[in-house]
C-alpha cells in the first residue's frame, strides 16, 4: 500500500469561508439587565461600583478602570 503524497491544503480564502468567528455582540439583555460580552453589567451605577469594591468583588485593575480609589476598600 503506497502513501498518497499528492495532498495539497485548501487555499486560505476557502479556509476563512468555512471557519468563521462568532458575531461580535457588544451588549445583550439577560433577565432585564443589559450585559456586555464579558458578562458584566454594561452600565452599573456609581453606587453599585462602590458597593462591589467594598465587598471585595473587584480587582485593583477593575476598580482603577472605573475611577474608584485605589487605596483599598472603604
Amino acid at each position: 500500500m503506497s502513501l498518497n503524497l499528492s495532498f495539497s491544503p485548501a487555499p486560505a480564502s476557502d479556509f476563512r469561508a468555512r471557519v468563521r468567528a462568532p458575531p461580535s455582540v457588544k451588549n445583550y439583555v439577560s433577565n432585564g439587565y443589559v450585559m456586555n460580552n464579558n458578562g458584566y453589567l454594561a452600565n452599573p451605577t456609581h453606587s453599585a461600583q462602590i458597593a462591589a469594591n467594598n465587598a471585595g468583588a473587584l480587582t485593583r485593575s477593575e476598580a482603577a478602570s472605573m475611577g474608584l480609589p485605589l487605596g483599598g476598600r472603604r
